[in-house]
C-alpha cells in the first residue's frame, strides 16, 4: 500500500523516461534529439538512475548501446511506471477540464466481444455514469503485454503458456474448438468429428497467436500429421476460403457467435477435446484507483453470476 509520506527515491519521471527512450532507440545522439535535451544531460540522468538503483543499466561503446542484464530486468518496470503515470496525468487533466471520474481502459481480443457487449457498457453506465470507458481490441499477445506494462487496466483474453506470472487470472469459460466447413462438405453432415478426420484435408488457420499455438501443440502431442494449407490474419479471409470450398477452418467457437451464413456449417471437434480458457486478467502489482477496483469487481461479479445462471 502506498503511503504518501514515505520518502521516495531521488528519481524523477523524466529521468525514467530518458532511460526507457534510450533502451528503445539504443543510441545516445538519437535519444537526446528525440527528447530535445543535450547529450550531457542525458548522460547525467542515466548516472543518477544507476546511482540510486545501485547498478549499471547500459553498456556504451563507440557504435552501440546495449542493456546490461540489470537494465533489461528493470526496463519493463520502468515502462509500466511511465504508462501508469501518463494515464493518471491524462485522467487528472480531463477531470479538471471536462469533469467526470477519469478513464477506464479495457482490453479484449475481438473474438470475446460477445461477452462484453452490450452488457458490460450498460452495466458501467448504470453504476458509473461519469466514467469514460475505452475498449482496446487487439491480439492476445498484445493484450498480455499491455496488461503487464500498465497500458490498460484489465482485459479479457485467452490463457496459454505465454501468460506471464505477473498477471492476476480469473477464468470465465472454456471455449471449445470447432471446424467451419462448407455446407456441401461431407464434414457438415456430422455434429462432431474426430481430429484425425482432418488429416489430408486443406486447412485454414490463423497465422499466429494463441489459437495457432494451441492447435499446433495438440497436433504435436497426439501425432496428428496435418499442416495448414492457408494461414491468415483476418476472420473474413478465413471464412472466404471456406465459402470458396478451398479449405476447412479450425477456430474456437466464440469466433462464430455472430456468424449467420447458410453456406457454412459448424462442427465440434473431439477425440481429443480442445478448448481455450477465456479469462478476465489484470496486473497483480497494478497501481489502480478505488474506482477502477470497483469497476473490476462489478464486472467480475457480473460474469460469475452469468456462469451460475448458465
Amino acid at each position: 500500500m502506498f503511503e504518501p509520506w514515505r520518502r521516495l527515491p531521488a528519481l524523477s519521471l523524466k529521468q525514467i523516461q530518458y532511460f526507457v527512450t534510450l533502451a528503445r532507440l539504443r543510441h545516445f545522439t538519437d535519444t537526446a534529439h528525440r527528447l530535445a535535451i543535450s547529450q550531457p544531460a542525458l548522460s547525467s540522468a542515466l548516472r543518477q538512475i544507476e546511482s540510486v538503483l545501485g547498478g549499471r543499466l547500459v553498456n556504451r561503446t563507440a557504435s552501440a548501446v546495449t542493456l546490461t542484464e540489470l537494465g533489461a530486468a528493470i526496463l519493463p518496470h520502468a515502462e509500466r511506471l511511465l504508462n501508469v503515470a501518463q494515464a493518471s496525468f491524462d485522467d487528472m487533466q480531463k477531470i479538471m477540464l471536462d469533469g467526470g471520474d477519469g478513464t477506464l481502459r479495457i482490453g479484449l481480443v475481438p473474438s470475446v466481444g460477445s461477452l462484453l457487449f452490450p452488457a458490460v457498457p450498460q452495466l458501467l453506465m448504470q453504476y458509473f455514469p461519469r466514467l469514460r470507458v475505452e475498449y482496446h481490441d487487439q491480439t492476445n499477445d498484445s493484450l498480455l503485454t499491455q496488461l503487464d506494462n500498465g497500458q490498460i487496466d484489465f482485459g479479457i483474453g485467452a490463457l496459454d503458456r505465454s501468460v506471464p506470472a505477473t498477471l492476476e487470472i480469473h477464468p470465465l469459460l472454456e471455449d471449445p474448438f470447432i471446424v467451419v466447413a462448407h455446407r456441401d462438405d461431407p464434414l457438415a453432415e456430422s455434429h462432431h468429428v474426430p481430429w484425425r478426420q482432418l488429416i489430408g484435408r486443406d486447412i485454414v488457420l490463423f497465422s499466429k497467436g494463441n489459437v495457432s499455438r494451441l492447435v499446433t501443440a495438440l497436433a504435436e502431442t497426439h501425432r496428428l500429421n496435418f499442416t495448414p494449407r492457408y494461414q491468415v490474419d483476418f476472420l473474413e479471409t478465413l471464412y472466404g476460403l471456406v465459402r470458396s470450398q478451398l479449405a476447412v477452418a479450425i477456430l474456437p467457437q466464440l469466433y462464430t457467435t455472430h456468424l449467420h451464413d447458410d453456406e457454412l456449417a459448424l462442427v465440434h471437434l473431439q477425440q481429443p477435446l480442445l478448448s481455450r480458457s477465456v479469462a478476465l486478467m489484470r496486473a497483480r502489482q497494478g497501481i489502480r484507483s478505488p474506482l477502477i477496483e470497483e469497476c473490476f469487481q462489478l464486472i467480475l461479479q457480473n460474469f460469475q453470476c452469468q456462469n451460475r445462471d448458465g
